[in-house]
């Protein structure tokens, strides 16, 4: 009798366990905080890329900043292409000066032409320290004409490198479970299953052998 309430306590609770695991929500990326306007992923078809884009205009000038995904504390290179509001044509050899701001703390960052192009890209790379959305006001010089660009929209992802391997609780309080804690629970119950079949075919042989 209590054999065959154990191989019955066995069986329902390795059930039990896979449904539970089964039923568990595979992780998702979930969305931190307010909108700040991220910028959305663009394709680059030229190198075939991933990237991030932001942009803005000043009365004469126009510019599209190009990056790819980063974390806090990461040295990412951008790109910013630069055209002439009138005629949509590249700005080749204008003077970039740059300020990234976030907060009331701002750095110089300073933009070169790119090295093998195209004509009106010009390049610059730097290590944001925060997950917080930062802006950009670029001061540009070609020939005689000078203008005044901001950007915002810029800012480092905030899922971290030390995000749990097993989960974590979104901001919407929703736990999230890495694949290979998901994993694991399912093969501990279908080892479970395992040993409550071979306990209750033990159970059978020892009634037939009685």
């Amino acid at each position: 009798m209590n054999r065959c309430l154990t191989h019955r306590a066995a069986l329902l609770f390795a059930a039990l366990l896979l449904v539970f695991s089964a039923g568990l929500p595979f992780p998702a990326f979930a969305h931190e905080g307010e909108d700040h306007g991220a910028p959305e992923p663009v394709t680059v078809a030229a190198s075939g890329e991933t990237l991030l884009a932001a942009s803005g205009s000043g009365s004469l000038f126009e510019a599209v900043l190009k990056y790819r995904p980063f974390t806090p504390g990461e040295t990412v290179a951008v790109t910013l292409y630069l055209v002439s509001a009138e005629t949509n044509r590249p700005l080749a050899d204008a003077t970039v000066g740059a300020t990234l701001s976030e907060g009331d703390r701002s750095t110089a960052v300073a933009f070169a032409p790119k090295s093998g192009g195209p004509v009106g890209a010009y390049s610059a790379t730097l290590t944001p320290v925060t997950a917080e959305p930062m802006s950009w006001l670029f001061d540009v010089t070609a020939g005689s004409d000078s203008d005044l660009i901001g950007i915002t929209g810029f800012q480092a992802s905030r899922l971290a490198h030390s995000d749990s391997a097993v989960g974590k609780i979104s901001s919407h309080g929703r736990w999230e479970v890495s694949p290979q804690h998901l994993a694991a629970l399912a093969g501990v119950g279908v080892l479970l299953l395992v040993a409550a079949f071979a306990a209750g075919r033990l159970t059978a042989r020892g009634r037939a052998s009685a």
